[in-house]
Protein backbone atom coordinates (compact mmCIF):
# COMPACT_ATOMS: atom_id res chain seq x y z
CA UNK A 1 0.00 0.00 0.00
CA UNK A 2 2.70 2.86 0.88
CA UNK A 3 3.81 2.12 -2.91
CA UNK A 4 1.31 3.66 -3.81
CA UNK A 5 1.48 6.99 -2.27
CA UNK A 6 1.38 10.28 -3.70
CA UNK A 7 4.48 12.13 -2.08
CA UNK A 8 3.43 15.37 -3.47
CA UNK A 9 -0.32 14.77 -1.76
CA UNK A 10 0.67 12.70 0.96
CA UNK A 11 0.08 13.79 4.56
CA UNK A 12 2.67 14.49 7.06
CA UNK A 13 2.50 11.67 9.03
CA UNK A 14 2.66 9.83 5.65
CA UNK A 15 5.99 11.48 4.87
CA UNK A 16 7.18 10.89 8.20
CA UNK A 17 6.57 6.97 7.90
CA UNK A 18 8.51 7.24 4.84
CA UNK A 19 11.62 9.01 6.01
CA UNK A 20 11.76 6.97 9.45
CA UNK A 21 11.89 3.82 7.05
CA UNK A 22 14.33 5.61 4.68
CA UNK A 23 16.74 6.45 7.83
CA UNK A 24 16.09 2.66 8.42
CA UNK A 25 17.60 1.82 5.23
CA UNK A 26 14.38 0.89 3.23
CA UNK A 27 14.57 3.90 0.84
CA UNK A 28 14.40 2.82 -2.09
CA UNK A 29 10.65 2.76 -2.99
CA UNK A 30 10.60 5.91 -1.36
CA UNK A 31 13.06 7.34 -3.84
CA UNK A 32 11.21 5.61 -6.89
CA UNK A 33 8.13 7.83 -5.59
CA UNK A 34 10.04 11.23 -5.37
CA UNK A 35 11.45 10.91 -8.19
CA UNK A 36 8.37 10.35 -9.92
CA UNK A 37 6.26 13.14 -8.62
CA UNK A 38 9.29 15.63 -9.11
CA UNK A 39 7.39 17.26 -11.85
CA UNK A 40 10.72 16.53 -14.10
CA UNK A 41 11.68 16.61 -16.61
CA UNK A 42 9.87 20.04 -16.74
CA UNK A 43 10.44 23.99 -16.52
CA UNK A 44 9.87 23.62 -12.94
CA UNK A 45 10.85 20.75 -10.23
CA UNK A 46 8.44 19.60 -7.37
CA UNK A 47 10.15 22.59 -4.62
CA UNK A 48 7.05 22.54 -2.64
CA UNK A 49 7.92 18.51 -1.68
CA UNK A 50 11.64 19.37 -1.76
CA UNK A 51 10.67 21.71 1.15
CA UNK A 52 8.45 19.31 3.30
CA UNK A 53 11.28 16.38 2.89
CA UNK A 54 13.78 19.25 4.40
CA UNK A 55 11.51 19.78 7.11
CA UNK A 56 11.58 16.29 8.03
CA UNK A 57 15.28 16.66 8.16
CA UNK A 58 14.88 19.34 10.43
CA UNK A 59 13.09 17.57 12.83
CA UNK A 60 15.69 14.62 12.76
CA UNK A 61 15.87 13.58 16.39
CA UNK A 62 19.72 13.73 17.01
CA UNK A 63 20.33 10.40 17.79
CA UNK A 64 19.16 10.04 13.98
CA UNK A 65 20.89 12.54 12.59
CA UNK A 66 23.85 10.81 11.12
CA UNK A 67 21.59 8.32 9.50
CA UNK A 68 20.03 10.88 8.17
CA UNK A 69 23.23 12.47 6.48
CA UNK A 70 24.45 9.12 5.26
CA UNK A 71 20.57 8.93 3.55
CA UNK A 72 21.33 12.76 1.69
CA UNK A 73 25.24 12.14 0.79
CA UNK A 74 23.31 8.48 -0.97
CA UNK A 75 21.48 10.87 -2.82
CA UNK A 76 23.80 13.43 -3.30
CA UNK A 77 26.25 11.19 -5.33
CA UNK A 78 23.73 9.85 -7.20
CA UNK A 79 23.64 6.65 -5.90
CA UNK A 80 20.21 5.92 -6.63
CA UNK A 81 19.50 3.84 -9.72
CA UNK A 82 17.33 6.14 -11.32
CA UNK A 83 17.02 8.25 -14.66
CA UNK A 84 18.27 11.80 -14.56
CA UNK A 85 16.63 13.91 -14.39
CA UNK A 86 15.60 12.01 -10.88
CA UNK A 87 18.81 11.69 -9.73
CA UNK A 88 19.31 15.31 -9.89
CA UNK A 89 16.08 15.92 -7.96
CA UNK A 90 17.16 13.71 -5.51
CA UNK A 91 20.38 15.67 -4.96
CA UNK A 92 18.81 18.86 -5.10
CA UNK A 93 16.55 17.74 -2.12
CA UNK A 94 19.19 16.51 -0.60
CA UNK A 95 21.18 19.72 -0.61
CA UNK A 96 18.23 21.39 0.55
CA UNK A 97 17.91 18.97 3.45
CA UNK A 98 21.49 19.72 4.59
CA UNK A 99 21.04 22.71 5.04
CA UNK A 100 18.07 22.16 7.13
CA UNK A 101 19.87 19.41 9.25
CA UNK A 102 22.16 22.62 10.00
CA UNK A 103 19.74 25.06 10.67
CA UNK A 104 18.48 22.52 13.55
CA UNK A 105 22.08 22.46 14.97
CA UNK A 106 25.59 22.90 14.17
CA UNK A 107 26.76 19.29 12.26
CA UNK A 108 30.77 19.24 10.84
CA UNK A 109 29.87 16.31 8.04
CA UNK A 110 26.43 18.51 7.09
CA UNK A 111 28.53 21.68 6.39
CA UNK A 112 30.91 20.07 4.46
CA UNK A 113 28.15 18.42 2.34
CA UNK A 114 26.91 20.97 1.73
CA UNK A 115 29.97 22.89 0.75
CA UNK A 116 30.34 20.31 -1.73
CA UNK A 117 26.73 20.83 -3.32
CA UNK A 118 27.76 24.30 -3.79
CA UNK A 119 30.20 23.36 -6.28
CA UNK A 120 28.18 20.78 -7.83
CA UNK A 121 27.96 20.71 -11.61
CA UNK A 122 23.96 20.58 -11.68
CA UNK A 123 22.51 24.07 -11.34
CA UNK A 124 19.50 22.89 -9.22
CA UNK A 125 21.37 21.45 -6.79
CA UNK A 126 23.42 24.55 -6.41
CA UNK A 127 20.13 26.49 -6.12
CA UNK A 128 19.06 24.51 -3.19
CA UNK A 129 21.70 24.19 -1.48
CA UNK A 130 21.65 28.11 -1.53
CA UNK A 131 18.33 27.46 -0.52
CA UNK A 132 19.53 25.34 2.13
CA UNK A 133 21.95 28.42 3.78
CA UNK A 134 18.60 30.24 3.81
CA UNK A 135 17.08 28.09 6.26
CA UNK A 136 20.10 28.37 8.42
CA UNK A 137 19.77 32.73 8.27
CA UNK A 138 16.28 33.01 9.16
CA UNK A 139 17.24 30.52 12.49
CA UNK A 140 20.75 31.90 13.08
CA UNK A 141 21.97 34.46 10.99
CA UNK A 142 25.48 35.05 12.40
CA UNK A 143 26.20 30.81 11.84
CA UNK A 144 24.58 30.84 8.20
CA UNK A 145 26.61 34.48 7.66
CA UNK A 146 29.86 32.33 8.50
CA UNK A 147 29.04 30.07 6.27
CA UNK A 148 28.61 32.38 3.42
CA UNK A 149 31.88 34.11 3.92
CA UNK A 150 33.49 30.79 3.87
CA UNK A 151 31.86 30.04 0.39
CA UNK A 152 33.18 33.30 -0.91
CA UNK A 153 36.63 31.81 -0.91
CA UNK A 154 35.84 28.70 -2.52
CA UNK A 155 35.72 29.99 -6.34
CA UNK A 156 33.18 31.58 -8.42
CA UNK A 157 30.26 28.65 -7.96
CA UNK A 158 30.29 28.55 -4.16
CA UNK A 159 30.93 32.14 -4.05
CA UNK A 160 27.39 32.04 -6.64
CA UNK A 161 25.93 30.23 -3.91
CA UNK A 162 27.24 32.77 -0.87
CA UNK A 163 25.11 35.37 -3.26
CA UNK A 164 21.96 34.02 -3.71
CA UNK A 165 21.51 32.77 -0.26
CA UNK A 166 21.87 36.06 1.22
CA UNK A 167 19.86 38.39 -1.71
CA UNK A 168 17.08 36.93 -0.38
CA UNK A 169 14.63 40.42 0.62
CA UNK A 170 12.86 38.22 3.72
CA UNK A 171 16.00 37.80 5.31
CA UNK A 172 17.14 41.58 5.28
CA UNK A 173 14.31 43.27 7.08
CA UNK A 174 17.07 43.62 9.97
CA UNK A 175 19.11 46.44 9.02
CA UNK A 176 22.18 44.92 10.03
CA UNK A 177 21.21 41.90 8.34
CA UNK A 178 21.15 43.96 5.02
CA UNK A 179 24.09 45.93 5.81
CA UNK A 180 26.50 42.56 6.07
CA UNK A 181 24.90 40.95 3.11
CA UNK A 182 25.77 44.12 1.01
CA UNK A 183 29.13 43.07 2.08
CA UNK A 184 28.82 39.49 1.16
CA UNK A 185 27.86 40.58 -2.51
CA UNK A 186 30.16 43.30 -2.68
CA UNK A 187 33.23 40.80 -1.68
CA UNK A 188 31.41 38.33 -4.10
CA UNK A 189 31.77 41.86 -7.01
CA UNK A 190 35.60 41.75 -6.28
CA UNK A 191 35.62 37.91 -6.77
CA UNK A 192 34.63 38.23 -10.36
CA UNK A 193 36.33 41.34 -11.08
CA UNK A 194 39.59 39.83 -10.09
CA UNK A 195 39.06 37.20 -12.53
CA UNK A 196 41.82 37.75 -15.15
CA UNK A 197 39.76 39.14 -18.39
CA UNK A 198 40.92 35.23 -20.16
CA UNK A 199 38.82 33.59 -18.06
CA UNK A 200 35.77 35.64 -17.62
CA UNK A 201 33.89 33.49 -19.98
CA UNK A 202 34.49 30.74 -18.14
CA UNK A 203 31.10 28.57 -17.46
CA UNK A 204 31.48 29.27 -13.84
CA UNK A 205 32.35 32.49 -13.50
CA UNK A 206 29.25 33.61 -15.70
CA UNK A 207 27.16 31.50 -13.28
CA UNK A 208 28.03 33.91 -10.96
CA UNK A 209 28.08 37.16 -13.11
CA UNK A 210 24.14 36.19 -13.41
CA UNK A 211 23.65 36.41 -9.86
CA UNK A 212 25.49 39.41 -9.30
CA UNK A 213 23.27 40.99 -12.48
CA UNK A 214 20.25 40.82 -9.60
CA UNK A 215 21.60 40.36 -6.52
CA UNK A 216 23.28 44.01 -6.05
CA UNK A 217 19.46 45.50 -6.71
CA UNK A 218 18.56 42.94 -3.68
CA UNK A 219 20.66 44.87 -1.61
CA UNK A 220 20.17 48.10 -2.65
CA UNK A 221 16.81 48.26 -2.12
CA UNK A 222 17.25 46.29 1.70
CA UNK A 223 20.70 49.17 2.37
CA UNK A 224 20.65 51.83 -0.27
CA UNK A 225 23.87 53.67 1.89
CA UNK A 226 25.84 50.48 0.64
CA UNK A 227 24.06 49.35 -2.26
CA UNK A 228 23.56 52.79 -4.31
CA UNK A 229 27.67 53.31 -3.51
CA UNK A 230 28.47 49.95 -5.08
CA UNK A 231 26.14 50.49 -8.00
CA UNK A 232 28.10 53.86 -8.52
CA UNK A 233 31.49 51.45 -8.20
CA UNK A 234 30.07 49.21 -11.11
CA UNK A 235 28.79 51.92 -13.15
CA UNK A 236 31.39 54.09 -13.40
CA UNK A 237 33.75 51.02 -13.93
CA UNK A 238 35.93 50.79 -17.10
CA UNK A 239 35.41 46.75 -16.81
CA UNK A 240 32.75 45.83 -19.23
CA UNK A 241 31.47 43.07 -16.52
CA UNK A 242 30.82 45.40 -13.56
CA UNK A 243 29.50 47.81 -16.22
CA UNK A 244 27.13 44.99 -17.86
CA UNK A 245 25.98 44.24 -13.55
CA UNK A 246 25.21 47.44 -13.18
CA UNK A 247 22.97 48.00 -16.12
CA UNK A 248 21.49 44.51 -15.44
CA UNK A 249 20.52 45.42 -12.16
CA UNK A 250 19.08 49.13 -12.74
CA UNK A 251 16.66 47.41 -14.81
CA UNK A 252 15.00 46.10 -11.59
CA UNK A 253 11.93 47.44 -10.45
CA UNK A 254 12.58 47.17 -7.37
CA UNK A 255 14.76 50.15 -7.19
CA UNK A 256 12.20 52.13 -8.43
CA UNK A 257 12.00 53.77 -4.99
CA UNK A 258 15.93 54.68 -5.53
CA UNK A 259 15.19 56.73 -8.50
CA UNK A 260 16.15 60.49 -6.96
CA UNK A 261 19.58 58.39 -5.82
CA UNK A 262 20.97 56.49 -8.78
CA UNK A 263 20.98 59.26 -11.06
CA UNK A 264 25.18 58.89 -10.96
CA UNK A 265 25.04 55.94 -11.83
CA UNK A 266 22.19 55.85 -14.68
CA UNK A 267 24.53 58.72 -16.13
CA UNK A 268 27.71 56.82 -16.05
CA UNK A 269 26.36 54.36 -17.96
CA UNK A 270 24.51 56.34 -20.24
CA UNK A 271 28.33 57.43 -21.83
CA UNK A 272 29.96 55.39 -23.85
Amino acid sequence: MAESVDETTATDDELERSWRRALDGDAHGWERRLAADSRLPGPRANLELAHRVADLAQRTPPERRADALQLLRRWLTDEPDLPEPHREYLAAVAALSVGAIIAAEPDPDAAALLDEATADPRWRVRELAATGLQRVLAVEWDRGLRQAHAWLLAGPLPTRAAVAAVAEPALLRDPRHAAEAASVVERAVDVLLAVPAASRRDPDVRVLRQALGYAVSVIAAADPDSGVPLLERLATSTDADARWVARENLTKARLRPLADRLVVARDALSRP
